[in-house]
C-alpha cells in the first residue's frame, strides 16, 4: 500500500491542477485532502476498482481547481461549470452555482464556450453572468467618473494659473504700448512663457525699435518728408487698433479664455502678414483673410455688428494686389459708417483683362452733399497738408506705384450708405 500511495502522489503532483485521489477499501479510505474539502463538491474526474495483491479498493480522482479556469475567472469574470449529459453541475468555481443542481438556461447572461469532455457525454461551459458584466461595467464607470471629475479639477485649475499668468503678460503688453506712445523704449522684456502672446510682445518690442530708429532718422530729414514718414510709421503702427483688441483680450481672459485665445491667434496671425517683407504684392486670398481676421476682432469689440460680405470668383483668389491695398477702405468703413447697426460691408472684386475692380459698399450714415465734395477734394490734395490720412494717403499711395491708371471714386448718399470704386492695373502674375 506505501508503494501504491507514493505511485499515487507522483501521479496528482505531475497533473496541471490540483487533484485528490480516494482510495477506499469499505472499512477505512487513503487520501491526499488533507484540507477535508467536501468531494462531493468537486469533479469526479475518474472511479475504477483496483485489484490489490490482497484486497480490491474503489481508486476515484477529483479535480479541486486549475490555474487556467483560475485565470478565466481573474481576467474575464467567466464562470466554468462541469455538467453531465443531463445537465447536472458536476463542477462549480462559483458560489452561484452548486453542484448536484440542474444548471437552468441562464436568463441573464451567455455561454461564451462549451467543451465535450468524454464519452460520458459530460461537457464544460465558460459562462457570463450579466449581473458580474453590470458590476465590472459600474465600477469602471465609477472609475471614469473619478478620473473625469480630477480632470475637471485638474483643467479648472490649469484654466486659473493660465488666465493669471495670460493677464500679466498682457498687462505687460499693454505698458509697453504705453512707453511707446510716451517714446521710452527699455530693454527687451520676455514673457515668463512661451506662448503665441510672446508673438505680439516680440511684434510690439521690434515696432517700437524700429518706430525709434526711423524717428531720430527723420528727425534729420527735411520737414514735409519727416511728416508723410511719421504718418506711414503711425499708419502702420495702429496703436488704437492694437490698445484695443490687447484690452479686449485682457478683459476676455476671465470671462472666456476659449474666445480670448481666439482673438490672440487672429491678431497674432494679423501681424505675421503684416511684417511679411519678402515681397510687397500677395495674392487677393491673402489679403481678404487679413480684412476677415480685422473684422473678427472688431466684431468682438462691438457685439457682432459688423456683417463682411465678400463677392469674388474663386479663379481671383492668386491675383496678385499690393498689400495693405484693400484694408483701409474697411476700416474707413467701419470708422465712419458704425452710427448705424448693424453695419454691412460689401466687397465685391471683378476683373477685366487689364485692370481690377474692387467695390467697398457699406449701409452707414453716408455723406451729406457738402461732406462728399470736401472728401473728394481731400483726394486731390497733397498728404502734408491734411490730417484725414486715410483714404488721402491710400489714393497718393496708390498713385505712386500705380500710377495714373489707377482710380479711386467715391460715391455716397446721406443715411444711403457709401460706395468706394477703386480700379487698379493688374499685376504680372508670379508664383506665389
Amino acid at each position: 500500500m506505501t508503494t501504491f500511495k507514493r505511485l499515487l502522489l507522483e501521479l496528482v503532483h505531475q497533473q496541471p491542477g490540483t487533484v485528490y485521489y480516494v482510495v477506499d477499501n469499505g472499512k477505512t479510505s487513503i487520501t491526499n485532502n488533507y484540507e477535508k474539502k467536501d468531494v462531493h463538491q468537486l469533479y469526479l474526474m475518474h472511479q475504477q476498482r483496483i485489484q490489490l495483491l490482497h484486497e480490491s479498493v474503489a481508486l476515484s480522482f477529483y479535480l479541486a481547481q486549475t490555474p487556467h479556469i483560475e485565470e478565466i475567472q481573474d481576467r474575464y469574470g467567466h464562470t466554468t461549470l462541469i455538467l453531465d449529459r443531463f445537465d447536472n453541475i458536476l463542477y462549480s468555481n462559483s458560489e452561484h452555482f452548486h453542484v448536484d443542481d440542474a444548471f437552468p438556461p441562464p436568463p441573464f447572461g451567455f455561454i461564451s464556450e462549451r467543451i465535450r469532455l468524454n464519452d460520458k457525454g459530460e461537457q464544460m461551459i465558460q459562462f457570463k453572468d450579466i449581473h458580474d458584466a453590470l458590476e465590472d461595467g459600474l465600477r469602471l464607470l465609477a472609475i471614469i467618473c473619478i478620473a473625469f471629475v480630477l480632470l475637471m479639477i485638474f483643467g479648472f485649475m490649469n484654466a486659473h494659473r493660465m488666465a493669471k499668468r495670460q493677464t500679466r503678460d498682457i498687462e505687460l503688453m499693454i505698458d509697453r504700448i504705453n512707453q511707446a506712445q510716451r517714446r521710452e523704449l527699455g530693454a527687451y522684456q520676455p514673457l515668463g512663457q512661451p506662448s503665441e502672446l510672446e508673438d505680439i510682445n516680440t511684434y510690439i518690442y521690434e515696432l517700437v525699435e524700429s518706430n525709434e530708429t526711423l524717428i531720430h532718422s527723420i528727425e534729420q530729414t527735411e520737414q514735409q518728408l519727416r511728416k508723410i514718414q511719421l504718418k506711414e510709421i503711425e499708419r502702420q503702427f495702429q496703436p488704437h487698433f492694437l490698445f484695443n483688441t490687447m484690452q479686449t483680450i485682457q478683459y476676455l481672459i476671465t470671462l472666456s479664455p476659449h474666445q480670448a485665445q481666439k482673438v490672440v491667434q487672429q491678431l497674432s496671425q494679423m501681424l505675421r502678414y503684416t511684417l511679411r517683407v519678402k515681397t510687397d504684392k500677395v495674392p487677393l486670398k491673402e489679403e481678404l483673410a487679413y480684412i476677415q481676421k480685422y473684422v473678427t476682432i472688431q466684431n468682438i469689440r462691438f457685439d457682432d455688428s459688423i456683417t463682411l460680405n465678400i463677392d469674388m470668383g474663386h479663379r481671383l483668389e492668386n491675383e496678385l494686389i499690393r498689400k495693405m491695398m484693400i484694408h483701409p477702405l474697411i476700416e474707413n468703413a467701419i470708422k465712419h459708417g458704425r452710427e448705424s447697426e448693424p453695419l454691412i460691408i460689401t466687397i465685391r472684386i471683378k476683373q477685366t483683362a487689364k485692370y481690377l475692380r474692387i467695390f467697398v459698399h457699406d449701409n452707414g450714415m453716408g455723406m451729406t452733399v457738402d461732406r462728399r465734395a470736401q472728401v473728394r477734394q481731400m483726394l486731390q490734395e497733397n498728404v502734408f497738408d491734411t490730417s484725414h490720412l486715410g483714404l488721402n494717403h491710400l489714393n497718393h499711395k496708390v498713385q505712386i506705384q500705380y500710377g495714373v491708371r489707377a482710380r479711386l471714386r467715391i460715391f455716397s448718399a446721406y443715411q444711403q450708405g457709401t460706395l468706394i470704386a477703386f480700379q487698379l492695373p493688374r499685376e504680372e502674375q508670379t508664383d506665389v
